[in-house]
């Protein structure tokens, strides 16, 4: 069973813990799956605020919402769920602008938790 809470405190793993019943390579494989994922939803989401395309944030945020919330970022969760809500009518430029930064930061922080992780 992986424990994170003291080690990896951005993480919330308790959810995979309990649907893979401390399964290490399967919950090393979602872990996998979203670190291949999720940064190619956030790389678009740029691409999106650099063309001021922001109703095409909606399906982006749409995508990432379910990988973000089984790891437990909650934080993440709700700037992603923040930009799922502002983007559907496309308005909100520049708070759309900032949540899209924000997520991306965030995301390379815990990046560097998550290869951590798939080392142990």
């Amino acid at each position: 069973m992986i424990d994170n809470e003291n080690q990896y405190p951005s993480f919330d793993l308790s959810y995979l813990n309990q649907v893979f019943q401390g399964n290490k390579e399967m919950i090393h494989q979602i872990i996998i799956m979203f670190v291949k994922q999720v940064p190619d939803y956030f790389n678009q989401m740029q691409e999106c605020v650099l063309r001021a395309d922001f109703s095409a944030l909606h399906p982006l945020a749409h995508k990432a919402k379910s990988s973000i919330a089984m790891l437990g970022l909650k934080d993440m969760e709700a700037a992603v769920l923040e930009i799922e809500k502002k983007s559907k009518n496309g308005g909100e430029g520049a708070l759309l602008e900032n949540l899209v930064s924000r997520v991306l930061n965030d995301y390379n922080g815990i990046s560097v938790q998550l290869e951590y992780l798939l080392q142990e």
